[in-house]
């Protein structure tokens, strides 16, 4: 009965003292994931004119789809967000802007080189429904966003 209880305790102790793993989705680098951790940033649009995004697959033009900046994405394949949901909110700024509070879920399925980390380049779907269906103007306009859930869920 006395090994028994050594025993048992050696298990646990040595179970308690075990680092715990990365959970998975979570980056390597010192980016922040939890669900409600705003950035914010501006949003610009871009044509994929049929071309498969970074992500692997081609989506239309209407679909609500995201490119994120390389800092998110890192720089291997498949990279890291793609998939991931994002909610996105219109803070205002640029001309006409007649989408100011507008929110949008939006998957990411592309990288863009020329983005800063808060930058997200957006599919004409995605910009338009935060703009109340203009391209330009406004051209980019200021937002907040952050990831959503893992399962999706914002």
């Amino acid at each position: 009965m006395f090994l028994n209880h050594i025993v048992l305790s050696a298990i646990l102790a040595t179970a308690l003292a075990t680092p715990l793993a990365q959970p998975l989705g979570e980056p390597a680098t010192g980016h922040t994931l939890e669900k409600r951790i705003t950035h914010y940033g501006i949003a610009t649009f871009y044509e994929q004119n049929g071309a498969a995004g970074s992500c692997g697959q081609v989506h239309a033009e209407s679909d609500s789809i995201i490119a994120l900046s390389p800092s998110w994405q890192g720089g291997g394949y498949p990279p890291r967000y793609c998939g991931r949901k994002i909610e996105i909110t219109n803070d205002g700024g640029g001309q006409n802007n007649n989408g100011q509070g507008k929110v949008v879920v939006a998957t990411v399925a592309d990288t863009c080189p020329g983005c800063d980390e808060n930058h997200l380049d957006l599919s004409h779907g995605a910009f338009m429904a935060l703009t109340g269906g203009a391209l330009d103007p406004p051209g980019q306009f200021n937002i907040e966003w952050h990831f959503c859930n893992v399962n999706g869920q914002c």
